[in-house]
């Protein structure tokens, strides 16, 4: 079978495919390929009502940039940056980019899936479909919350109304349970936990089956983020593509709305929490201020008390008019030494390592923008960290860019801290120079002025932390939402299933399995059927094709014109006269690969048929190991050939019979087997014999052995003018062609013609081939008819 495979794939890569056979084949079997088709066609219209509807929701989100709406310096400020060619020109890309990954976070479509209850799904069985009820529901079920979040696979539950009752059958870790319900609101003990079960409002008891699905809601969440939303984002403009893919147009549209208003609750969140984290720290601040302004206030009343004071003296007006100025800078001075400490002390608490740095009024341009980009970098790096892994590369390079502004703060710290001692010194030396010139005012005023500016600086402190505590206290009320809903999720596109394109696949389905069917019984058909495959495998001529003998008889009926061999025979004696060059060459030498492919039945049918044309013709028994000639004719006579040969006897012409039926027509029949027919083929007196049978008689045709089997007919080839070489129908393997083939290759045997015998002439091989020859029908010879 492999060396076969092996012949037939190296056929099809030598010889072009022949179009009109393959369409003559599906002409024949149409039948099987309509038939195939219809069932296709059937199967796929089932297999597309199956399918759900699915449906695209789409909705576009504007992402506002929050530092035109005046509630993040920091953002104004590098936006300024930026329109100045000194900040980073990949800022927006990245903000966009940042944002798209918020919405498509797990930790956001949770709180979507939590508040829609997405992790319960309901549906029910609408003819051969099932249908996503979503919230028209009959029936809301529940898990309680604290089994939800602990379900390790999915809870199924059927709900089916029977007799008044709800028969509800579920499954949970493969384990299978049963409850009847017999009045709604009712709770169902489950191995997954309490499960509640209710009518919704204005819904009537349930008449349908309805199946329910309860799942972890993270596991929704994550379905939903991988499988069901995509995100798209705008080139050039910082708009963000939503889009849903769902069976429940609601479903989808609710996801949408929902995933938007989470969304900007987050965000508003996010920007909240610097406001909120810098009012408790001023909370904090508040109260020892107001401890150690209380202190100084009562020091200065006790010193007025002790010492009796009540106006600073006139004489020293203009000195401290100066001094005040002075007093003035060196207050502001110690106000920014204060608020640099705490924003040190602020950074180097390690319970603040996550927390956003307070922006007091560092006077400081500098080490205040960099506090407000750590700010704004803290907050992005929360939101992404929320739906999403230490690994992710957006989230790596904020934490670097942190770590280097952190680094950057701290620098600004050192250096504006050494900018304000220079300028404080300065300060002190040019009021060190007031003081002298006041020398002469007296000690107590002197003391006095020490501890009234000692009360200004607490003073004016407390106000500046009263001031900004109002401040962010504004920031929290007023919150502008982050994203703008451009075009909402109003309308929905049908996107599948494609029921046209199904049942086209089907269609070419159903024709693809009988044309395969085919090929594979071709494949692994190993016989010749008719003369189309002896003409595929080999080059050498078919002189003819005979159909298959429906009778018993070797002889076939020459008198008939309904048998059509009797026609081919005499189509093959036409063909034998014009390719025999007459009267030199008369030997024709009938032979087959193997036994039973009807040699004998072809020697004698066609030395019947030369000899209805008045000629003398002789047959030959030269199968000197199997003869049937005799057994068929009906010859009693013992002896024949094989005597001759041997020597047993010298008149050969004794040996021959003469058929009543067929005057012209002799038989020299085998006789006796022989024990050895090779050497007496190879005897002179075989030579001799057929030298005198050329003289006597117009054709000679001789019955040899199979070649396939023996060597007998190799060495009878020396007196023959033409082989006639039998394969037959069914019986005949292909790879015995090739064997010929080779025969003919090494000129083993003269001018070897094919006939192929037993073809069904009504099968559908053949009437593949032949049925545009039209055999049988121009000349009334009724080839390929039935008989009656």
């Amino acid at each position: 079978m492999d060396n076969y495979l092996e012949q037939f794939e190296q056929e099809i890569q030598e010889k072009p495919i022949n179009w009109r056979e393959i369409f003559d084949k599906i002409i024949y079997h149409w039948k099987w390929f309509v038939l195939s088709a219809v069932t296709a066609m059937i199967f796929g219209a089932i297999y597309g009502r199956m399918q759900n509807d699915v449906y695209e929701v789409k909705s576009s989100l504007l992402i506002i940039d929050q530092s035109k709406s005046g509630q993040m310096n920091e953002m104004s400020l590098l936006k300024q940056l930026d329109a100045a060619g000194l900040g980073s020109s990949r800022s927006s890309y990245t903000m966009i980019n940042n944002e798209e990954q918020v919405l498509k976070s797990t930790a956001l479509m949770k709180r979507v899936v939590d508040r829609l209850e997405l992790y319960t799904s309901y549906s029910t069985r609408k003819f051969l479909r099932t249908e996503n009820l979503y919230t028209a529901s009959p029936i809301y079920v529940k898990l309680d919350s604290l089994s939800l979040y602990k379900l390790k696979s999915g809870v199924s539950l059927t709900v089916t109304p029977e007799k008044g009752q709800l028969i509800v059958e579920g499954s949970y870790n493969d384990v299978d349970f049963t409850n009847n319900i017999s009045k709604l609101p009712a709770t169902v003990k489950t191995p997954a936990g309490n499960i509640t079960f209710e009518l919704r409002a204005g819904e009537t008891f349930p008449e349908e089956e309805v199946m329910v699905n309860i799942n972890n809601p993270l596991k929704v969440a994550k379905s939903i983020v991988n499988n069901m939303l995509t995100t798209e984002v705008a080139k050039l403009v910082d708009i963000i593509d939503l889009t849903v893919q769902t069976n429940n147009i609601q479903n989808g549209q609710d996801i949408l709305n929902t995933l938007v208003d989470i969304y900007n609750q987050d965000a508003s969140e996010q920007n909240n929490q610097s406001a909120i984290n810098t009012a408790q720290f001023i909370d904090t601040r508040l109260k020892l201020l107001t401890t150690e302004l209380s202190n100084v206030e009562l020091s200065m009343e006790n010193y007025k008390q002790a010492n009796k004071l009540t106006d600073i003296n006139a004489d020293a007006e203009m000195y401290l008019s100066k001094n005040s100025i002075y007093d003035q800078q060196q207050i502001q001075g110690e106000i920014q030494q204060h608020l640099i400490k705490y924003v040190e002390d602020f950074i180097h608490d390690p319970s603040n390592k996550s927390a956003l740095i307070p922006n007091l009024g560092l006077q400081d341009v500098g080490l205040a923008a960099v506090i407000e980009r750590y700010n704004e970098l803290m907050m992005t790096r929360d939101r992404i960290a929320q739906g999403s892994s230490a690994e992710n590369p957006a989230l790596k390079s904020l934490n670097q860019e942190i770590s280097m502004t952190l680094k950057a703060i701290q620098t600004g710290i050192v250096t504006g801290r050494k900018g304000l001692q220079v300028s404080n010194n300065d300060i002190k030396n040019q009021n060190q120079l007031m003081q002298s010139k006041i020398k002469d005012i007296p000690r107590q005023e002197r003391e006095y002025i020490e501890i009234k500016r000692q009360q200004q600086v607490k003073e004016s402190l407390y106000l500046f932390m009263l001031q900004k505590r109002e401040e962010a206290s504004l920031n929290i009320a007023v919150s502008v939402p982050k994203g703008r809903v451009l075009n909402a999720p109003d309308d929905a596109t049908l996107t599948g299933p494609h029921r046209k394109i199904i049942l086209l696949i089907f269609l070419l389905i159903g024709l693809l399995i009988p044309g395969i069917i085919i090929y594979i019984l071709e494949l692994l058909n190993t016989s010749i059927h008719s003369r189309a495959d002896v003409e595929k495998l080999s080059d050498i001529p078919i002189i003819t094709e005979l159909e298959t003998n429906k009778t018993d008889d070797m002889i076939i009926n020459y008198t008939s014109n309904a048998s059509s061999n009797s026609e081919l025979f005499r189509l093959m004696r036409t063909k034998l006269q014009f390719t025999l060059d007459h009267p030199t060459e008369k030997v024709i030498l009938v032979t087959s690969t193997m036994s039973g492919e009807g040699k004998t039945f072809i020697s004698i049918n066609l030395s019947i048929m030369l000899s209805l044309t008045d000629k003398k013709v002789i047959l030959l028994g030269m199968d000197l190991r199997n003869p049937q000639l005799s057994k068929h004719f009906g010859i009693t006579a013992k002896d024949g050939i094989s005597a001759y040969l041997s020597g047993q006897t010298t008149d050969f012409k004794s040996l021959i019979s003469k058929p009543s039926a067929f005057p012209t027509l002799h038989i020299l029949p085998t006789g006796v087997i022989p024990p050895n027919p090779t050497e007496l083929i190879m005897k002179e007196r075989f030579d001799e014999i057929i030298t005198e049978l050329r003289k006597e008689y117009d054709y000679i045709v001789i019955d040899s052995a199979p070649v396939g089997a023996v060597s007998d007919s190799y060495l009878i080839d020396r007196v023959s003018d033409l082989t006639l070489y039998v394969c037959r129908a069914g019986v005949t393997d292909k790879r015995n062609i090739e064997f010929v083939n080779r025969i003919q290759e090494e000129k083993s045997l003269k001018r070897i013609f094919f006939v192929v015998n037993d073809v069904n002439f009504e099968s559908g091989r053949y009437y593949a081939y032949h049925s545009h020859y039209g055999y049988g029908k121009k000349y009334g010879y009724g080839y390929g008819q039935k008989k009656k």
